[in-house]
């Protein structure tokens, strides 16, 4: 089998290489700046339509879609397999999504649907995987197992740095629009496992919000404003305001570890240990840490977020917000546990912090489920089966 592999700066890349290489593929390998645009990018499309027609490749792979690569795909009748891992993405709702020889696989069913509901035959439901293999090979000592034995850790951004402040520039609405904004907002974070922003924009405030942050939106792409303030901006103000409160929260009471990039003075009783060096550090936080939280980004609607695989993948207990494709693979308080609001976070907190043979038995239970379904392995054949190449 032999692969084109167009690389940008993605989560996953060397865990799809190392699958690659387990097989015996031959892949070639096409650097993409991940600021290139992969909209209206003519060179890239005619340099990857040469390329594509010097080299017979079984299929193109990229972590996400992109439609130029899309385009020259279609030229040379090359099949094209787009594994997307953000939400929303843009580009899945360009017109070039249904090129036959299209393959895109998407992690979050809301989205899948969406798009199967109007027609669209090029995309499948394919949730994210974890390298269960690699976890298992880096060993721990004592010393190790020292540092990262904490009550309860999180790995990610607060959303609070300056690069997500995006909402600020909404300060200029007027006061009712500004109030029915936060409105949405709060009453949205109360909501777990359905996304109502969008249907809750009025034409009016859709008005306001366009003279207050007017965004380019980009030709032949079915992505409205609608969709921008409802499933980008809005989403992430109130995963901002979540991630705050939370950790807020439990960090009154408990020994609260925080892994991220950024400092944060406004959260003076959380310990912040700075991002985490490598995926070995990760996995060792996952493994040993009584409880591993994760607060989705409320931009993905229902989908399992790559984080929550790594920390179950690792060996970890994972404690998580209600996301419905969870539902669809493993069994709560089985395999994991969720909470579906403040006051059930907490309550489950300090049980599960108290009831060590459980949550050892629950961590387990979602290692050996994810070891047996959800690898890179599992999700590759299932990409060459839809793609007739097994």
């Amino acid at each position: 089998m032999r692969v084109l592999y167009i690389m940008w700066e993605s989560f996953g890349s060397q865990d799809i290489q190392e699958e690659f290489a387990r097989r015996g593929y031959e892949v070639d390998q096409y650097w993409m700046g991940r600021k290139e645009d992969g909209f209206s990018n003519q060179r890239l499309e005619q340099d990857l339509i040469q390329k594509l027609s010097e080299t017979k490749y079984d299929f193109v792979f990229t972590w996400n879609y992109f439609p130029n690569i899309a385009i020259a795909c279609n030229v040379c009748k090359v099949k094209y397999a787009a594994w997307v891992y953000d939400s929303p993405v843009l580009a899945i709702w360009h017109c070039s999504v249904v090129s036959p020889n299209n393959y895109i696989f998407i992690f979050d069913k809301a989205d899948y649907l969406e798009l199967k509901n109007k027609g669209i035959d090029t995309v499948y439901y394919l949730p994210l995987a974890a390298n269960v293999d690699q976890f298992d090979s880096y060993q721990m000592d004592e010393e190790i197992e020292e540092v990262y034995s904490v009550p309860i850790a999180f790995i990610g951004s607060t959303y609070a740095e300056k690069r997500f402040s995006t909402y600020r520039k909404l300060e200029s609405l007027d006061s009712y629009s500004k109030g029915y904004v936060d409105g949405l907002m709060m009453a949205q974070k109360q909501i777990y496992g359905n996304l109502l922003l969008e249907k809750m924009l009025t034409p009016d405030i859709m008005e306001k919000l366009r003279q207050a942050e007017n965004v380019g939106m980009r030709e032949n792409v079915n992505f409205g404003y609608e969709k921008y303030y409802g499933q980008v901006l809005m989403p992430k103000c109130i995963t901002a305001m979540e991630r705050q409160e939370i950790f807020e929260m439990l960090s009154e009471k408990y020994k609260f570890y925080l892994y991220t990039r950024n400092k944060t003075p406004s959260l003076p009783k959380i310990i912040n240990r700075g991002q985490a060096g490598s995926k070995k550090e990760s996995c060792f936080i996952f493994r040993c840490s009584k409880i591993n939280l994760n607060i989705t980004l409320r931009s993905i609607r229902t989908g399992i977020p790559l984080r929550a695989f790594e920390i179950m993948g690792s060996g970890g207990f994972l404690l998580t917000n209600y996301q419905e494709d969870f539902l669809d693979f493993f069994e709560p308080g089985v395999d994991f546990v969720y909470y579906d609001s403040y006051e059930d976070l907490m309550n489950k907190t300090e049980y599960y912090l108290t009831h060590e043979e459980e949550r050892q038995s629950i961590a387990r239970n979602g290692y050996e489920k994810v070891k047996k379904y959800h690898t890179y392995r599992n999700r590759l054949d299932t990409m060459l089966e839809i793609m007739n190449l097994k």
